[in-house]
């Protein structure tokens, strides 16, 4: 890095060149939106990390003058080349940012540039001077004779739709005149009418028609919205309705196109035509409950748009297209032909996935073994079979390591049927398109201290909207049966605390689980994003109920009476957390992530702590990554034993990572975490575990830095955590940066797969 900045950023800037060094944009005025404003630039200076070091142009820069030799071509390839400033772009440039002021409404807008050269460097600076804002004083949907003539006669049925609609527009008194505002009415008009049958019908046919003599003020504008009479176009009007549909299950375009159509078969299933090769491999009926159009009514693009969704979902195609081919009946009547084109996906396959973890010198490798069926009973059934094993060497107390085994498999059906007995609900149905999922999974965790066997059983319901930025889940039951066939007497009575005991116990928990996800991201997009995940979980309350509604005796000593089930207690609490994030991208080689999270789990009834599968814990790669996992908490307590397992009834915790591109398949980053857990419980004794008023000083926080290998199907990522701030040391000595209790003497090192959130 030091010999990177050391090269002068104009090695390769010519004689009669100049780097350009920095650009910037200032308005003179409030009221125009900078952001946008700098996008608008057409030339910007080379690419920056943390704001200050050309990184990129430094590894350019390190390339030797023969351009022919492999060294200085790599060099070259994943550097950046130094961007000369050019008049010419820099006058684009201004020419652009009137036209986005004027778009914006600012009609009398001035931009103005100035650049002065030093050291084969040039700066460049754009003024800004918006002027008055042009504002919409009224505007109407109706022709006007006085304003302006020659629409499509208000008497059409596709203008009086348009009237009827305008409860919803965009336009409104004193708005400015935006032209991204006006383009959105456009566009919005143009889907309602679309889905109202005018599948021929475009923008080009909707005009707006701006007046600012009429008030004798130019900055308020009458404004009308006509739509055009083309008679060349009089299709345009008309509703069309879908005349046939025709399925193709096995589309092949290399077949068709070779004249080889005739190795397909036809039938029909209902008022589809199905085209398929061979034999049929998945039931009608399954696309019938995706496609939402049907013969005989007219053109949906919105119903088409959901077809696409739900096809999609189903995982069984690589390739889906729907196609409308217009007709007219003897009458005159416009009608749609429509083909879906479906080409399937291979049925069967099988993944293998290796991962290995360093933290702290806890080391730990474990393997995954996936079969996936894709169409098991020929209805769109997929099949996941998994086993996985891991091995952790993991310390104790200072030379005293030992191994953690965990072996485990999972069978999961996750069907397209939506299997709910007596409600038909078929408007959810149609609208959300659930799928049914069911799993049994068996795992087991052999350690020198104890051994414990989890048996698992679910079912629930998935289903998400039609634009896919809201998923759900809801698992109607989730069953955990819990055994700890062996625990070593010592290790027990070392944990000191009844609390943590209970964790190490039989249990059983029962519970119901919903759960949505939001996201807003644009697949392969380079803009900001937000996710947001939310859980709601509940245990034991019908099981309770069932023992008071039948009489059962509760088990236990007089100390602690509770109920049991098949052997063991059962576990019943309330749980609800919630994550939010947002993904701020920069530009090309920088973004910065924020992350908040924040949880809590209330144990009563028949289970007075958490189960320890429940609880909440910090530290770990994906987490508070300057403390090992569950190092950290609850509160500033410190526990006189040395085993990871500090747990709790509340978390809170925020994340900032800056993240950068360096070079080939490296990135790098800079972080900061907080946060604690602590406990609710009022069996709780531990001194400085519970939640209080106080709890701001016992957040713990630590930063860091990370380098990551990408290479586009996995991610490998190394973080180097350091403690700042350490609630378990005394008051007044937590800031632990630059002693022997934080810094590079207790930093912790972590390698895991996948970005942190």
């Amino acid at each position: 890095m030091l010999v990177m900045v050391s090269c002068s950023p104009t090695r390769y800037v010519g004689k009669d060149e100049y780097l350009l060094n920095k650009v910037k944009v200032r308005v003179e005025e409030k009221g125009v939106n900078f952001s946008e404003l700098k996008k608008t630039v057409r030339q910007r200076p080379n690419t920056r990390i943390l704001g200050v070091a050309r990184f990129h142009l430094g590894l350019y820069n390190l390339s030797g003058k023969n351009e022919n030799k492999r060294f200085n071509k790599w060099l070259r390839s994943i550097g950046e080349a130094p961007v000369i400033y050019s008049p010419f772009l820099t006058d684009r440039s201004v020419t652009q940012l009137k036209l986005y002021l004027n778009n914006k409404g600012f009609y009398k807008a001035e931009v103005t540039d100035s650049v002065w050269f030093k050291k084969k460097k040039a700066h460049v600076v754009y003024r800004i001077y918006p002027g008055p804002l042009t504002r919409v004083k009224d505007f109407t949907f109706r022709e006007d004779s006085s304003f302006r003539a020659g629409g499509l006669p208000e008497s059409f049925p596709l203008v009086q739709l348009v009237l009827r609609d305008t409860n919803h527009t965009l336009l409104h008194q004193e708005m400015p005149m935006d032209i991204e505002i006006l383009e959105d009415e456009r566009e919005r008009i143009i889907h309602m009418l679309r889905q109202n049958g005018y599948y021929n019908f475009s923008k080009n046919f909707i005009h707006y028609y701006a007046d600012t003599s009429r008030s004798g003020n130019p900055e308020q504008a009458h404004l009308l919205l006509s739509i055009v009479n083309s008679v060349s176009d009089s299709m345009a009007y008309r509703k069309y309705k879908i005349k046939h549909i025709q399925v193709n299950l096995d589309y092949d375009p290399l077949l068709m196109a070779n004249g080889l159509d005739s190795l397909y078969r036809h039938t029909r299933y209902g008022e589809y035509g199905i085209v398929y090769r061979g034999h049929m491999k998945i039931k009608p009926k399954v696309i019938q409950e995706a496609i939402q159009f049907k013969e005989g009514e007219f053109y949906d693009v919105r119903k088409v748009a959901d077809s696409y969704s739900r096809l999609q979902a189903l995982n069984l195609f690589k390739f889906i297209n729907i196609i409308f081919r217009e007709e007219q009946k003897e009458d005159g009547e416009p009608v749609l032909f429509c083909e879906v084109q479906l080409t399937p996906l291979k049925r069967q396959s099988y993944n293998v996935f290796l991962e290995g973890t360093n933290n702290s010198g806890n080391i730990g490798v474990g393997g995954n073994f996936a079969y996936n069926h894709r169409n098991l009973f020929h209805g769109g059934e997929n099949l996941t079979l998994s086993v996985w094993g891991a091995l952790k060497k993991e310390k104790l107390k200072e030379n005293e390591i030992f191994s953690t085994t965990e072996v485990g498999t999972e069978l999961k059906l996750v069907t397209p049927q939506f299997w709910m007995p007596v409600f038909r609900m078929d408007e959810f149905r149609r609208n959300f398109a659930p799928k049914t999922s069911i799993s049994l999974s068996f795992s087991q965790e052999n350690t020198q201290f104890y051994k414990r066997r989890v048996a698992s059983a679910k079912f629930g319901y998935l289903w998400r909207r039609a634009d896919n930025k809201w998923r759900y889940n809801f698992d109607l039951i989730d069953l955990n049966y819990v055994l700890m066939p062996s625990v070593d007497s010592s290790f027990i009575s070392e944990l000191k605390n009844e609390y943590i005991k209970s964790a190490y116990t039989n249990h059983m928990i029962l519970s119901a689980n919903f759960s949505a996800v939001f996201t807003d991201q644009v697949v392969n997009s380079a803009q900001s994003f937000n996710y947001f995940r939310g859980n709601l979980e509940t245990s034991g309350n019908f099981l309770l109920a069932m023992d008071k509604l039948l009489g059962a005796r509760k088990s236990g000593s007089e100390e602690e009476r509770f109920y049991k089930i098949l052997g063991v207690r059962y576990a019943q609490f309330i749980k609800a957390d919630g994550e939010y994030r947002f993904n701020h991208y920069l530009n090309k080689a920088n973004s910065v992530v924020y992350r908040l999270f924040l949880g809590c789990g209330y144990p009563y009834g028949n289970m007075k702590a958490l189960p320890f599968e429940e609880a909440y814990y910090c530290g770990g790669a994906n987490d508070i990554r300057a403390w090992q996992a569950r190092t950290l908490g609850p509160g500033s307590y410190a526990p006189p034993d040395k085993y990871p397992n500090n747990v709790g009834d509340f978390k809170l915790e925020a994340n900032v990572e800056y993240r950068f591109k360096l070079f080939w398949l490296l990135e790098g980053a800079l972080f900061i975490d907080a946060g604690n857990i602590w406990n609710i419980n009022r069996y709780e004794n531990r001194q400085g575990t519970k939640l209080s008023s106080g709890f701001y000083k016992q957040i713990a926080v630590g930063t860091g830095a990370g380098l990551r290998l990408d290479v586009n199907f996995f991610l490998l990522r190394f973080d180097l955590g350091l403690k700042l701030h350490d609630p378990m040391q005394a008051e007044g000595q937590r800031f632990v940066l630059l002693n022997r209790n934080g810094g590079f003497n207790k930093s912790v090192f972590n390698i895991a797969i996948g970005y942190p959130f």
